[in-house]
């Protein structure tokens, strides 16, 4: 199990707000690798993706980073721990 990272190198947690491009925000909802989520989602419904995150941005929705993919986006900084 692969631990994601953000940009800085700081532990992807489940629960984490985190900017979202400029302008927006986002909520890491879903943890595919240690099959975790949040009250209202399913780990397992996302496993077909094959690892990584789903985050829930204000403006776009479920978004799915694969793993890896996350730590490359400079858009996306953690702002508070859950």
């Amino acid at each position: 199990m692969a631990t994601m990272h953000y940009h800085d190198g700081q532990d992807v947690r489940l629960g984490d707000i985190a900017s979202f491009g400029e302008n927006d925000r986002c909520k890491v909802v879903v943890l595919i690798d240690e099959q975790a989520a949040l009250e209202g989602y399913i780990a397992e419904e996302w496993g077909y993706l094959g690892g990584g995150c789903v985050l829930l941005a204000g403006s776009a929705g479920l978004v799915h980073y694969p793993p890896g993919a996350l730590g490359e986006d400079v858009g996306v900084r953690l702002l508070e721990r859950a």
